[in-house]
């Protein structure tokens, strides 16, 4: 699977009518699309529910560097948010037991074994994996991972399009609102 592209060849060729998308570079032209901040995605540290890290109240950084990590290759915004982690800290990085695009993966194997792995905050939320998850309690300086709706300027949507944009729209301010509430 190859990095995200972010020329947006199908909407610009009017083949999509919107892209559901991680925010794109800040030196991307997007001047022709209307891009939409939907909810901001954080990256958090798991590990399986099952491990003994998932059982510990406090883990510092350095403790994981020589544990098996499932990353995404070098190229990856999640793989910059672990390396600017460690490097943060004046650590290596750490090793990698397998090196993969697919966040679905990278949870599934580390909800089952031994491995750690950085994955989206909803993923824990919202995936069946994230009940076999364990956020770890690991002081990570995160980055935003913007999720935004793109769609061309200029361009009248149909009214499914709308109205699924709509949805889109309510489903995350009830996440958000199920975050805040969870909060209190």
């Amino acid at each position: 699977m190859a990095a995200p592209s972010y020329k947006f060849p199908g909407l610009r060729e009017r083949t999509h009518d919107l892209i559901l998308t991680p925010m794109p570079p800040d030196d991307y032209p997007v001047d022709d699309l209307n891009v939409e901040v939907l909810f901001d995605d954080p990256w958090v540290v798991v590990a399986g529910k099952h491990t003994a890290w998932a059982r510990r109240r406090n883990i510092d950084l350095g403790e994981l560097i020589d544990e098996p990590w499932l990353l995404p290759p070098a190229d990856a915004e999640s793989y910059a948010q672990v390396a600017e982690a460690f490097t943060a800290r004046g650590l290596g990085l750490p090793r990698a037991g397998m090196v993969t695009y697919s966040l679905h993966l990278r949870a599934k194997l580390a909800s089952r074994g031994r491995f750690i792995t950085i994955v989206p905050k909803s993923m824990l939320q919202h995936d069946s994996e994230g009940r076999r998850l364990k956020m770890l309690p690991v002081d990570v300086p995160t980055r935003s991972f913007l999720v935004t709706i793109m769609t061309l300027k200029n361009r009248t949507l149909s009214p499914v399009v709308e109205r699924f944009i709509e949805c889109a729209r309510e489903v995350t301010r009830q996440m958000h609102e199920g975050r805040t509430a969870s909060k209190r």
